[in-house]
């Protein structure tokens, strides 16, 4: 049997959100809203033991913390990963975060599979293959997803690059390679980069790699 503890104050514990700060054993333990508090009929001198306070406390952070995980992919499509981090850096309990990632999920809000189809739309022409699975790795995807991309970028795309890459300086040798390690930096692969480099001027029989 858990051991019983002591509600011995509510409130005044630097409100967050206007919820009220719970203190078992005159030690904080948690923020709950008000209804929370009412439903459970949690006053000073109620007893409780800190289990069950810490499931209340996970019932009663989940609708709150959707709300904001809601608020959060309204501005912008995020992953998984990152709506995650953004909950848990609001301090939520690790149970309450995993519980939102599914409800969100299972409302259609968040899908990282979706993601990645509008990130690769969104890259196509600005970076190769190389970045962007470096940029999503960044943002969580996994590594099954990861395995699955395809990203094809055309001759022009590159070139397209190269020659702003290239705006008004001289076509020589070196800033042709530093042309080159530029493309590489945004994720094209050398296959890709060559064909645009050798019709910028590099000759067949320079070495390059």
């Amino acid at each position: 049997m858990n051991k019983k503890s002591v509600i011995t104050k509510l409130g005044d514990g630097k409100n967050r959100a206007k919820r009220i700060a719970v203190y078992v054993d005159d030690n904080f333990v948690c923020f709950l809203d008000a209804f929370t508090i009412f439903k459970y009929k949690l006053n000073v001198g109620s007893e409780i033991d800190l289990e069950s306070l810490q499931k209340i406390q996970a019932e009663s952070e989940t609708a709150g913390a959707f709300d904001l995980a809601i608020n959060y992919l309204s501005k912008y499509q995020k992953t998984e990963k990152e709506v995650y981090n953004y909950l848990k850096s609001k301090g939520y309990l690790d149970e309450v975060c995993q519980k939102v990632l599914e409800k969100v999920k299972e409302y259609k809000y968040l899908d990282d599979k979706i993601y990645v189809e509008n990130f690769l739309r969104n890259s196509k022409g600005r970076m190769g293959i190389n970045k962007v699975k470096q940029t999503l790795k960044q943002k969580g995807i996994s590594d099954e997803i990861l395995s699955n991309i395809e990203l094809n970028s055309d001759f022009d795309e590159i070139k397209n690059i190269a020659l702003k890459y290239l705006k008004n300086k001289e076509k020589t040798k070196q800033n042709l390679q530093k042309c080159a390690k530029f493309l590489l930096g945004r994720g094209f692969v050398w296959s890709e980069i060559f064909p645009v480099i050798k019709s910028l001027g590099v000759s067949e029989d320079e070495s390059w790699e």
